[in-house]
């Protein structure tokens, strides 16, 4: 997956009042370089086989793009579908690649990016290329070199051409072409080219492997245009001229004006020089001499330090040998010059399982080793966010090769030097000097944000990647797939994360009990004596990385604008070198080399002599290798020396610059440098007159200090990672820092010093603060925290002054909590607040967490009463509801962060959140993709969750005390002892709707629901039934529709049926009864009915199934009990109340007896058989199903009497329902009608063949529905069909007048009725259909015979053909293979024709 789709989601969007598409793509604004450059280019192009640009505008916390909406999805959904695609698709989509191509081209573009997740389809299959942010114009390569040109070195390997690989490669035409030979590849083949699981192996084989044949039958123009583009020479590969012309087009393509490539031509120069040289040191190193590149001696890392023992290893003694005398020197196979990424030590495996380099992964030229690092590095900085003192963990280094997981992961190659980091964000020009320039931010710089360098310390291993724009940088958080457990790593690992913090969340320690008394996060739930899963869901994402990142401290020169660091070569008394080729010296050059660059500084040469030297000097220290090189060194001392011992301010500040980027960018510093007597001079500095002395020595002495506090002997990082081990952390024995030197420090931090010097001061606390133990401790008093109260407030100050006080802040009061009410006297909890409102990302960040730290240590007592003006403070929930929907990653987890510890801190919050639109923004949140923001939210759902119980509970008892009247102060902070009952009900009555809000949430119910919260709320209808108070009404309401939510959670009704059955249920029959709110009746009811109705269900099904006896029996007595004692006694009252509690009555009447959990000796004793048969007698148009289902059971009961129906003279109603069900296609109610019919025809059929006198008289009514029932004969729903033709057959027996109407008038229709039967295909449905249908047929003619006047022989004469008709369909029938039709069919036929010759006679 492409790294930056992680930063994007695109939506579909439609203009209004219109109906046109378009892609509506959101963008976090940490990559606002990328999608500038994207607008920048789609901007001027059009082109039918380019995605259109519309529109771009921008929010507070995205970009977002207007762009044309293609239906078809990208090429690599497709792919992945379908494999692989036929080569005339191919031919196809690559026709449109090309036009694209070669448009972009003639236009000066160069795409950079051309893969098949890039390629879109739309409506017609039109391929449209997509996402420009890596796309360069010409001019723009031309006049730059390739490092300053913005995203200028990523690319995804898969698809990138050979040269692109090498030194000098840039973008180009033939690269644009080659990744077009990939993509027509792998639409043939179903893969690229060249895959593999490892980066080396890849890079390798598109270096050096051939192109894998095609399998199958391409054609010869396909293969031989694949091979052309896929040429890995530049300058031997296909040309647009005759890529245009190639023979694979059926119709020759159009060639465009193409403009020159200056940059490309001058590469291929280059790329053969490199060529040449590569040849010509294989054949030196074929006669023993040094290879440039490659260092002789021992290959492991010598950059090691003591183990916990004390020993040392061979190789290390080797290298402070070598560091001594300057030789013997191999630099460590690390990353040089890395951007941002300036670690302090890389540990060698103890069996040397570096990855060393074969002959072929120094493929042309590639040291693929070392570019595997460096893409591994970037990868593990932007997944990771390590700081800039960060090396790769041991594991890592061990096994330097990327693991490849994904053809389309888009990677970075470049490599990162200071210019292009410039490692802090401060930019502006502080008001204060005129000289020099203080170090502040530049929010507002999209370029300064993503050249901020901002590294932060790894929290735990996420599911996603996220990024914000915090402390203008960039946070990209780790894929959980992508992180692995590291093992403890010895004491030279530095990290930037604090104590408790270093482990995989996967494996990181459960908060201990100190730990939940510290963060006042224990709150235990009554009845157990556990940690509430809350304190551990906030204690694990109460912290994001980047509240823990450490930034470079030492001052950079466009910073403070100081003269321009370029030299003067001809001035220098050797001939300069650059740090890569100081690197590539042998033993005897570099001993060389160093004498020389010794000498001019050391040595009788004038002042600018020397500055021009440690100018040149600077150029070296920016590496990681060089400076590891150089800090070990005599030079270090020499500059010791130097700066004790010179007076010319210019040197002295030169001296210290050049001291401090060593510092800065060195990994290792030998513990001889101790006794070097730097600590002294550079304090000596701190009280120098000039203000520039005072400020290079501050940052300098700042970086010195933090790779101090880094060294600790249990480190932040080891597996331990609890905050009491690295607490008993101490500075290593040969780095002590005095108490006096850091009480200089932070008198710096004083009012009237000077704002830059200050600025490093704060930056020198804020990294080592992050460190806490001991060192944070060190830092740690109320002198400091008031200076850094003073500077947070000061309007005056610059911002970044400001915000960086502030951070320094957050992080000693987090290792430090005790100290929340000495700043809480200093700070104002409203300006916090306010704070979360205006300014920019980094300073709500910095007021969020002073927020949740006072909130964290509040607790009864003087703290407590400090944060009264924040619980006034009525626009914070609003404010935080915007964070949570609009803000960053990082702010919507810091917002749920801070209304969690809202919540805990006092239930009146949590009333408020409640209340407000933030629990609908969480419920539209709960699939967010960013890891931390989601865990923030889980944390907040699970704290509003667990604190339902206690705000039941304390409304309970308010509650009661409030009818006796007795008021018990257990409101809170805010509560008022004389607050009135009516004041008291109003403010339970908010706290009981935000409960209906928290259960009527699907996201929270699920958390909410458990067996202490249901026998809470039992218990509240316990106590409205058994005494109800005046004036409840609305809190019975809102309880009774919670319960409503709860009664439609079969999964908690059926895991808590006792409780139910026997408390819940009893209760809301009694309310019921007893309440004279129609609307409170209603809710009583329904909630009843919706419960009962759950288990009637299972009860069903489980029936069904075929359950255990003792089980079911058991579940339907308890049904029968409420049925009976609960329900029918008081049926009659609620056929008499207000609709429509007499529909939900008759729903729950007819349940009850489709399970037989009462039966119908139960309801005659209600005497209501008459009122059940009263809707026939209205309009049809407020008629139920339940109704009739309630008749069909009366009509078919035996214990119901026929005298009684037959009393009600129902049958022509009946009839009139079906006719009027089957006219308006209710066709709910078609089987139940059809059955009342059946039933009421059955009682007759049966009563005339014993009793001829107790019959329903009016059943003769139903003749006038034949038609209709033959109609329904023809339906397709098998069930009515056969209802119907059961209805026809019963009625032409019990009624002799309807058989001599089916013979004279109705034949058609019955004819028409068994030709549909004869089409269903014989089904078994049908099969009955037919078989009744041809008894309908043997009784209408035996009727007819039976008796000469029902068919007079004139009326039968005129029916002839009718019957004939009718005799042919029955004679077809006569060979069914089905028997029954077959016999029916021959009784049919017999009587047919005994009736026509009968009559013919």
């Amino acid at each position: 997956m492409d790294s930056f789709a992680t930063f994007q989601t695109v939506y579909k969007g439609r203009k209004k009042k219109t109906i046109e598409y378009f892609a509506i793509k959101s963008v976090e604004k940490s990559q606002k370089s990328r999608v500038l450059q994207e607008v920048r280019t789609l901007h001027s192009l059009d082109h039918p086989n380019v995605l259109k640009f519309f529109a771009w505008y921008e929010t507070s916390a995205h970009l977002w793009l207007v762009l044309e909406y293609c239906v078809g999805g990208d090429l690599l959904t497709l792919l992945r579908q379908d494999s692989r695609l036929p080569e005339e698709s191919i031919h196809d989509f690559a026709r449109d690649l090309v036009n694209a191509l070669q448009f972009l081209h003639s236009k000066g573009v160069i795409y950079c990016d051309l893969k098949p997740s890039n390629i879109l389809l739309d409506e017609n299959g039109r391929l449209k290329l997509c996402d420009f942010g890596l796309a360069r114009r010409l001019p723009d390569i031309s006049k730059n070199s390739v490092q300053q040109l913005p995203q200028s070195k990523r690319g995804t390997p898969c698809y990138m051409a050979p040269e692109l690989f090498q030194e000098g490669g840039v973008q180009s035409f033939a690269s644009d072409l080659w990744a077009l030979g990939c993509v027509m590849y792998e639409c043939y083949a179903g893969r690229p080219p060249f895959v593999s699981n490892s980066f080396t192996q890849l890079v390798n084989s598109i270096l050096s492997d051939p192109t894998p044949c095609l399998q199958g039958n391409p054609s010869k123009e396909f293969q031989d245009l694949v091979s052309r583009l896929l040429v890995k020479d530049p300058a031997k590969r296909v040309q647009w001229s005759d890529l245009c012309q190639h023979p694979f087009w059926r119709a020759k393509i159009k060639l465009l004006h193409l403009p020159s490539q200056p940059a490309f031509t001058s590469s291929l120069h280059l790329l053969q020089q490199n060529s040449n040289n590569h040849e010509a040191s294989e054949n030196n190193a074929s006669h023993g001499s040094p290879i440039i590149g490659k260092r002789s001696g021992n290959s492991e890392d010598p950059y090691l330090r003591t183990d916990r023992s004390g020993r040392k290893h061979e190789n290390q003694v080797v290298h402070r040998k070598a560091m001594s005398q300057l030789k013997d020197v191999e630099p460590s196979e690390n990353i040089a010059g890395s951007k941002g990424i300036n670690t302090r030590n890389t540990p060698s495996s103890k069996n040397g399982t570096h990855l060393k380099e074969t002959p072929s992964q120094r493929n042309c030229g590639v040291n693929l080793v070392r570019l595997s690092k460096i893409v591994k590095t970037n990868l593990q900085r932007e997944t990771e966010g390590g700081n800039y003192r960060q090396q790769l963990s041991k594991a890592q280094t061990a096994d330097a090769d990327l693991t490849i997981e994904n053809n389309d992961l888009e990677l970075d190659f470049g490599e990162r030097t200071e210019a292009d980091s410039n490692d802090d964000d401060d930019t502006a020009e502080s008001s204060s000097c005129s000289d020099v320039s203080a170090g502040v931010e530049n929010t507002g710089s999209s370029k300064a944000d993503k050249n901020s360098g901002i590294q932060y310390a790894k929290v735990e291993p996420l599911k996603s990647e996220n990024t914000n724009k915090m402390m203008g940088g960039d946070t990209q958080l780790a894929k959980e797939d992508q992180e692995k457990s590291r093992p403890g790593l010895v004491r030279m690992e530095v990290a930037a994360t604090p104590p408790g913090v270093g482990l995989p969340r996967r494996t990181q320690r459960a908060p201990s009990h100190a730990d939940h008394k510290k963060f006042n996060l224990s709150s235990p739930v009554q009845g157990t004596t556990d940690p509430p899963k809350t304190s551990l869901l906030l204690s694990q994402a109460l912290w994001h990385p980047s509240d823990l990142a450490v930034r470079p401290i030492m001052v950079y020169k466009r910073t403070e604008r100081l003269a321009d660091p370029g030299f003067e070569p001809r001035i220098l008394p050797f001939d300069p070198i650059n740090t890569s080729d100081m690197l590539k010296l042998c033993n005897e050059e570099l001993e060389t080399f160093s004498s020389k660059l010794l000498a001019s500084i050391s040595g009788n040469t004038s002042l600018n002599e020397k500055l021009n030297t440690l100018k040149y000097l600077e150029t070296l220290c920016t590496n990681v290798e060089g400076a590891n090189i150089l800090i070990n060194s005599p030079l270090m001392h020499m500059l010791v020396k130097m700066l004790r011992t010179s007076k010319p301010p210019a040197l002295r500040i030169q001296v210290i610059y050049t001291m401090g980027l060593l510092i800065r960018h060195a990994t290792l510093i030998e513990e001889e440098l101790a006794s070097s007597g730097i600590m002294t001079v550079l304090s000596e500095g701190l009280r120098d007159k000039q203000d520039k002395v005072r400020r290079c020595s501050m940052a300098t002495l700042g970086e010195l200090l933090f790779y101090i506090a880094t060294q600790s002997e249990v480190s932040p990082r080891s597996a331990c990672g609890s905050d009491s081990a690295a607490k008993e952390a101490r500075p290593t024995s040969a780095w002590q820092v005095p108490s006096t030197l850091v009480g200089q420090v932070t008198s710096i931090l004083r009012k009237g010093e000077d704002d830059i010097a200050q600025h490093y001061a704060l930056k020198t606390i804020e990294n080592i603060s992050s460190q806490g133990g001991d060192w944070a401790a060190r830092f740690t008093n109320q002198a400091v925290l008031e200076n850094l109260c003073y500077i947070f407030k000061a309007s005056a100050k610059q911002e970044s002054v400001r915000l960086t006080a502030g951070s320094c802040l957050v992080r000693l009061l987090r290792f430090s909590n005790t100290f929340v009410p000495f700043v809480l006297d200093k700070l104002s909890l409203k300006d916090m607040a306010m704070g979360l409102t205006k300014g920019n990302l980094r300073e709500q960040q910095v007021n969020i967490n002073l927020i949740i730290l006072c909130l964290m240590g509040s607790s009864p007592g003087s703290i407590s009463k400090q944060l009264v003006p924040l619980y006034e403070e009525k626009a914070l929930v609003s404010t935080l509801s915007s964070m949570l929907e609009q803000s960053t990653e990082l702010l919507r987890g810091k917002s749920a962060i801070c209304a969690a510890f809202l919540c805990k801190a006092n239930r009146r919050w949590l009333g408020s959140i409640c209340n407000s639109k933030l629990l609908a923004i969480i419920e539209r949140l709960i699939k967010e993709k960013d890891a931390y923001a989601k865990q923030c939210i889980d944390a907040l759902i699970q704290t509003i969750a667990e604190s339902v119980p206690n705000v039941l509970e304390s409304i309970d008892h308010e509650m009661q005390g409030v009818a006796t009247m007795k008021r018990p102060n257990t409101a809170g902070l805010t509560h008022n002892s004389s607050q009135s009952g009516r004041s008291q009900n109003k403010y339970n009555l908010l706290l009981f709707t935000m409960m209906l809000q928290v259960f009527e949430s699907p996201v929270f119910r699920e958390k909410v629901i458990n067996s202490h919260v249901l026998k809470q709320l039992s218990g509240f209808l316990n106590s409205f039934h058994a005494s109800f108070l005046q004036g409840q009404e609305d809190f019975l309401s809102i309880l009774l529709r919670i319960f409503e939510v709860v009664g439609q959670q079969s999964s908690v009704l059926l895991g808590f049926p006792e409780l139910f059955l026997k408390e819940v249920l009893p209760s809301l029959a009694i309310l019921y009864r007893k309440h004279t709110s129609a609307d409170i009746r209603f809710l009583c009811l329904k909630t009843f009915f919706d419960i009962l109705a759950v288990y009637l269900d299972d009860e069903s099904s489980t029936a069904r199934q075929g359950a255990g006896k003792h089980s079911a029996s058991a579940g339907q007595e308890d049904l029968k009990n409420i049925a009976k004692q609960q329900f029918l006694p008081y049926y009659s009252k609620m056929m008499d109340d207000d609709d429509p509690i007499p529909m939900y009555a008759q729903k729950l009447l007819v349940m009850l007896l489709d399970i037989k959990c009462i039966k119908i000796e139960d309801i005659l004793h209600l005497k209501l058989i008459s009122h059940f048969f009263d809707f026939l007698r209205n309009d049809f148009s407020t008629v139920n199903l339940h109704n009739v289902r309630l008749c069909h059971f009366l009509a078919s009961a035996p214990e119901v009497k026929t005298s009684s129906l037959s009393q009600l003279e129902i049958s022509g109603r009946v009839g009139a329902l079906l006719e009027f069900v089957h006219g308006r296609e209710m066709e709910d109610f078609l089987e139940p009608s059809l059955s009342l019919c059946k039933s009421l025809l059955m009682r007759c059929s049966k009563e005339r063949q014993e009793v001829q006198d107790d019959v329903i008289n009016d059943i003769g009514e139903f003749i006038n529905i034949t038609g209709v029932l033959f109609e329904l004969c023809c339906r397709d729903e098998p069930s009515v069909a056969e209802l119907a033709a059961q209805c026809v057959l019963l009625l032409v027996r019990v009624h002799r007048e309807c058989a001599a109407l089916v013979l004279t008038s109705k034949m058609p229709l019955l004819k028409i009725a068994l030709e549909f039967s004869c089409r269903s295909q014989g089904s078994r449905a049908a099969l009955k259909v037919q078989k009744l249908l041809l008894l309908t047929v043997s009784v209408v003619c035996k009727e007819c015979r039976a008796d000469a006047l029902l068919c007079p022989k004139e009326t039968l004469g005129k029916v002839v053909p009718d019957i004939s008709a009718v005799a042919s369909i029955v004679s077809q029938l006569k060979s069914s293979t089905s028997q029954m039709v077959l016999d029916a069919a021959t009784e049919a036929g017999s009587d047919l024709d005994a009736l026509l010759g009968g009559r013919s006679g």
